[in-house]
């Protein structure tokens, strides 16, 4: 820690004034007694503070989502990027010496929680050791400005501790004589302890706004603030990998947190969006009558650019990060039923799924009827996207399909599991765009669920448990949740309920840690291959690899079939002086675009891909010796009301090479999914993990610390 705290430099500059003082950085060349002689500097250095609260969302190495780390998840770039985030974590790469999800590479701010918590700490120290004692001409703004730091201070301990175990509590900035070795190691309790006294102490004093209305205070902290991070610190502090004796006291002081901060933002005005799905496409508004009323903390910064999140049929798309897992998919109830729709699984690998047989689940229509917070937060096969090119598409995840799940890579731009991210991504905007949706570090469902788990846990399901989670229940416009059920069965079912209304707002990664079922969870994910079978919208090329001769092909001369191995078979095509085949395609959709691919190698002159007869003029792609063995490709959108097409392969006089393995996929456009018919659906696992022991739970402390301050040593997290 000594090393933490004095690499952190001061960063001050000398601004002129302005509206908003967070838009002001102090001078370096000042010292921290002139910068605290000024209101102006004095709330500037606030800036400084608030600098350390981390950018989350996709702001990992990597454009990467922390839920590419649970089971929420498999992230795309494992295999195409050794560097990735998710490459690191899998393996179970983390030690006191590298924390992966330290590492650098991500374009926001604050990856390494360990160093950003402890600047903010010190920044806080400093900030509230000097402030008091500045003149300020309106002494509200005093008292607010200091509760903000004061506040800030008790967040930045919660995510500290919460990631690394309990911390020594610091107050005061250090002189420069602190013996740093002395530093002693709290308890979780008392670490608990000052983060809640410090949230009550701000909700008491009332010196901050219950809401932000300003554009100018954008991203400031506020008494909505204080109430859900005292919530969530008793919360986790009940939970079992903080509790193992199960105390119940804990368990109520953390309902009472939740019940007392509903109780008092609901009447301030605070309530739950209408609707689910938009809520998260968009920046909250900031008014003293909001559309937007629940949003109670948004990082300001850190969009979503659309090319790291797109479709492979949507033109320009370059990465998809992480899709949703098999896992969460399962996790959404049924709709007419409100039962879930799986119950577990029989095997360790999630093959065989334990259906509810009263839910209402189809198996052959899994997609058919669930949760509508399932629609609105991930594309599957079937669902209908608006729009690419101005059209609806549909959703093709079936193999040979526009989106097609691709299990192995390199392969970043299709799933990997069957399943697309929706969640924040507003379909509409073109992929150049990026999303307006920003991160939401807290919202008001929090607390209704908070509630929900910590009112089960100390008293059963009670009335007031139930209330808590119908709420959430009844904005997602899902039934009650079943009445009668006892601890056990309410712990799992607002366990699911937590999962898939929080899901990927990286809550899962720290739930599975402090309920202490991360052996349960992060062994491995699934994912979804569909197959759809003859009539159930695939792209038949007769013959493509000329395993049957020139059967299905109409072949002139220059052109024939030899032995010889390919790509995938025994024959191709040769091309001796020039040459061309060509042949018919069927079953193609009006106004939708697919693309032509086949195999080539061009010795001498040139050859050509390409087709006609579709709709619009003819086109085609060249092929040349320099390009040698190369898969060449060309894309054509199909007339309004033309269904079949004309594919060749055409190569001048004089031209000399080879082809083989003719294939076509669709695109996009169209209007119509593939049918159900003949459609199979299988489990597999696409990702096996190394880092689900317990001594996963708690992150180690770094290195830096741990070997040179003795307690740190003595008393370093179980298992490092």
């Amino acid at each position: 820690m000594k090393k933490i705290f004095i690499i952190i430099a001061l960063a001050l500059t000398v601004a002129s004034c302005k509206r908003d003082p967070l838009d002001i950085t102090p001078d370096g060349r000042m010292s921290l007694e002139d910068v605290f002689t000024s209101e102006i500097q004095t709330e500037a250095y606030l800036n400084t503070v608030y600098a350390s609260i981390p950018s989350y969302f996709n702001n990992y190495a990597g454009w990467s989502f922390l839920a590419g780390l649970t089971d929420e998840a498999q992230d795309a770039e494992i295999g195409n990027l050794s560097a990735s985030l998710a490459a690191a974590w899998i393996t179970g790469s983390l030690t006191p010496g590298n924390n992966p999800l330290a590492q650098a590479g991500g374009i926001g701010g604050g990856q390494n929680r360990y160093t950003t918590f402890w600047a903010g700490i010190r920044d806080a120290n400093v900030f509230l050791g000097k402030a008091p004692d500045v003149m300020f001409a309106n002494p509200n703004r005093k008292a607010r400005i200091i509760a903000e730091a004061r506040l800030l201070r008790a967040f930045f301990y919660f995510e500290l501790v919460k990631q690394f175990g309990p911390m020594p509590i610091i107050t005061e900035p250090f002189s420069p004589t602190f013996d740093y070795s002395q530093l002693k190691r709290p308890t979780f309790q008392e670490c608990t302890d000052f983060i809640a006294e410090e949230c009550a102490r701000v909700i008491a004093e009332g010196k901050l706004p219950v809401r932000i209305t300003q554009e100018s205070e954008r991203g400031r902290f506020t008494l909505a603030v204080a109430y859900v991070l005292r919530s969530e610190a008793l919360l986790y502090n009940a939970s079992p990998l903080w509790n193992p004796a199960n105390d119940l006291a804990k368990w109520n002081a953390a309902a009472a947190a939740a019940k007392e901060g509903i109780d008092a933002l609901t009447v301030a005005g605070y309530e739950l969006v209408n609707d689910y799905g938009n809520y998260f496409l968009n920046t909250s508004d900031l008014a003293d009558n909001p559309r937007d009323r629940e949003t109670i903390f948004e990082i300001k910064t850190g969009e979503i650019p659309l090319t790291t999140t797109g479709l492979p049929s949507k033109q320009g798309s370059w990465m998809l990060g992480a899709t949703p897992s098999q896992e969460l998919v399962d996790a959404y109830d049924m709709k007419e039923t409100g039962e879930p729709a799986i119950l577990g699984y029989e095997d360790a690998d999630h093959l065989k799924p334990i259906i509810n047989g009263t839910s209402g689940y189809d198996e052959q229509n899994p997609y058919k009827g669930r949760d509508p917070r399932f629609y609105a937060t991930l594309w599957y096969n079937g669902a209908a996207y608006d729009n690419i090119n101005g059209q609806v598409h549909i959703v093709e995840t079936f193999i040979g399909g526009a989106d097609q799940l691709i299990k192995s890579p390199p392969n970043r731009i299709n799933t990997h599991t069957g399943y697309y991210l929706r969640k924040f991504i507003d379909p509409k905007l073109a992929i150049n765009q990026t999303s307006s949706a920003k991160f939401k570090k807290y919202r008001l469902a929090e607390l209704y669920l908070n509630l929900a788990e910590a009112e089960n846990e100390a008293n059963g399901p009670t009335s007031r448990a139930y209330d808590a989670v119908n709420v959430i229940r009844k904005r997602a416009k899902m039934p009650d949740m079943t009445t009668g059920l006892d601890q056990t069965q309410f712990r799992d079912r607002v366990r699911r309920e937590r999962r898939v209304e929080l899901v990927w707002e990286e809550h899962r990664f720290w739930d599975v840690r402090r309920w202490k079922i991360l052996s349960q969870t992060d062994k491995l994910v699934t994912g979804m291959e569909i197959k759809a079978g003859a009539g159930a919208g695939t792209v038949t090329v007769p013959n493509p690899s000329f395993e049957s001769g020139e059967s299905g092909w109409t072949f002139y001369t220059g052109a024939s079939v030899v032995a010889r191995a390919g790509h995938t078979s025994e024959h191709v095509v040769s091309i001796a002086d020039g040459g061309h085949i060509w042949t018919t395609i069927s079953g193609l959709q009006p106004n939708t675009t697919y693309e032509v691919s086949l195999l080539m190698y061009v010795e001498s002159g040139s050859g050509y891909v390409g087709v006609r007869n579709y709709g619009g003029n003819e086109v085609s792609t060249p092929a040349v010796p320099a390009d040698g063995v190369k898969e060449q490709k060309v894309q054509f959108t199909t007339g309004a009301a033309n269904t079949t097409a004309d594919i060749f392969s055409w190569w001048p006089n004089g031209s000399k090479g080879l082809l083989d393995d003719f294939s076509i996929i669709k695109k996009g456009g169209g209007s119509q999914p593939a049918p159900p018919a003949n459609v199979t659906y299988t489990r597999f696992v696409t990702e096996r993990r190394n880092a689900w022991q317990d001594k996963f739970l708690i992150f180690p402390i770094p290195l830096s610390d741990a070997s040179i301050i003795p307690d740190f040593t003595k008393n370093q997290n179980p298992g490092w």
